[in-house]
């Protein structure tokens, strides 16, 4: 049995060129925290033979920052994930025009990050994700490669990419009740925005209504959080005070109004441990042209800014993480209601944007075994409400089952295979069937 399961796991998985490696380390990455903390910064350690973990000993809060009082050098780590991924229908279906029909090796996330430990209360972190994108996308809907010359080999063309700046952020720890945060970081809400690595996710991708950003995935702006015991309960709280959505909110607020969040967290003794968690989210997204300068009705000239589009937003979720032994189960559910403002409504092929709820749910349960490189069997199911659609003249409901295996045959790989079916009940029903493999590893 071992011999097969093995055999049939390289057989789907993309192969994956493993470093040397280190001596095992309590905070290297090995499974789901029971809560996003920030990502620690390791010494590094003398080459070793690194030992399989225990699975009820798996841990990967090592993707996230939380210096130990001796470590005040820089640290550089991160993570990484090589997929394979291949539609289970016709071409001709009008699900290829949705999902890319070609079977196809993909690079998803190469993450680097920069931590350091300033004195016993300041830290840093940066976290940067290197793109082969953009890859433009033409008038015509086709895709053009982006090419340069090469000045450093007789100009022949290397395609080039760009970087995103996932968080970067200064903080000051005033006690375990309060530290202070200032840049931009993740937004702390559910299990897996701030936790957000590949080796941390179950399934090969995260389930779709988080991809759908309800919450801002990111902000700007100051965040602070602490936590505070409660006999054998945990209190953890966070606040966030930041520009809100927009296209540039990383580094200036179209609208001047700030945002507000908050997120509470309630760590109990209950079985292996259960966590309880509420999220919330108030700002105004604004997007609009540049200011102008105009005549007034009396002739002078005054400085006018464009209505362009804007839209308040409140957004809230609940999530559940529940551990017995090797069972690992979580569901989290999450709304947005979405409200324009007169005269800065959106306008697609079909007409104005609808205001409206957007309201899904989903539910993961795993095992993880302690053999056959602690395989964990998965089931996720999903429902999502979408807002009503001018195009499609309904409000368009998704409905996505996942099942797979994701093994561990070291605490930093995880190799993960997944059968997707999503059905898209509009007025044009869609059915959409993948079958998607991941290798992922934290360095």
């Amino acid at each position: 049995m071992k011999r097969w399961l093995a055999t049939a796991v390289m057989i789907a998985l993309p192969a994956v060129t493993a470093a040397a490696p280190v001596a095992p380390d309590p905070t290297e990455p090995t499974e789901p925290t029971e809560e996003p903390t920030e990502p620690i910064a390791t010494p590094i350690a003398t080459p070793v033979a690194a030992p399989i973990v225990p699975a009820t000993e798996v841990d990967l809060s090592g993707l996230d920052l939380d210096p130990t009082p001796a470590d005040e050098k820089i640290s550089l780590y991160g993570f990484a994930d090589v997929s394979w991924r291949a539609m289970l229908m016709p071409r001709s279906s009008i699900g290829a025009n949705y999902i890319p029909k070609e079977n196809s090796f993909l690079v998803g996330n190469v993450d680097l990050y920069v931590t350091k430990k300033l004195s016993s209360h300041w830290r840093s972190l940066l976290e940067v994700r290197y793109l082969y994108a953009p890859i433009e996308k033409t008038a015509d809907g086709s895709y053009a490669s982006t090419t340069a010359p090469d000045p450093a080999d007789l100009e022949r063309p290397i395609q080039w990419g760009g970087i995103s700046i996932e968080r970067i952020y200064l903080e000051y720890e005033i006690n375990e009740w309060l530290t202070v945060q200032a840049g931009s970081f993740l937004t702390p809400y559910g299990i897996w925005n701030v936790d957000h690595g590949s080796p941390a996710i179950i399934p090969v991708t995260r389930p779709y209504i988080i991809g759908e950003s309800l919450f801002p995935q990111q902000q700007t702006g100051l965040h602070l959080y602490g936590r505070a015991p409660l006999g054998d309960y945990q209190l953890r709280y966070d606040a966030t005070f930041t520009n809100g959505r927009g296209p540039f909110q990383a580094v200036r607020d179209l609208d001047d109004n700030k945002a507000i969040g908050a997120r509470v967290e309630l760590e109990t003794p209950w079985l292996d441990g259960v966590h309880l968690g509420l999220s919330g989210y108030r700002g105004r997204y604004t997007d609009r042209p540049a200011d102008v300068i105009v005549a007034n009705a009396s002739g002078m000239l005054v400085n006018t800014t464009p209505m362009g589009t804007r839209y308040d937003e409140l957004a809230w979720g609940a999530d559940v993480l529940v551990r017995r032994g090797g069972l690992h189960v979580q569901a989290e559910v999450i709304g947005n209601d979405r409200h324009y403002l007169p005269g800065a409504r959106e306008i697609t092929r079909g007409g104005f944007v609808p205001d409206g709820w957007y309201l899904g749910a989903y539910a993961l349960v795993g095992y993880r075994f302690d053999r056959w490189w602690q395989v964990m069997p998965f089931a996720v199911f999903e429902v999502d409400r979408m807002r009503p659609s001018v195009e499609l003249g309904s409000t368009p409901v998704v409905i996505q089952a996942t099942a797979g295996l994701n093994f561990r045959p070291d605490p930093s790989v995880a190799l993960k295979i997944g059968y997707v079916h999503v059905h898209v009940d509009t007025a044009i029903d869609l059915d959409l069937q993948s079958l998607m493999t991941q290798a992922t590893w934290a360095f």
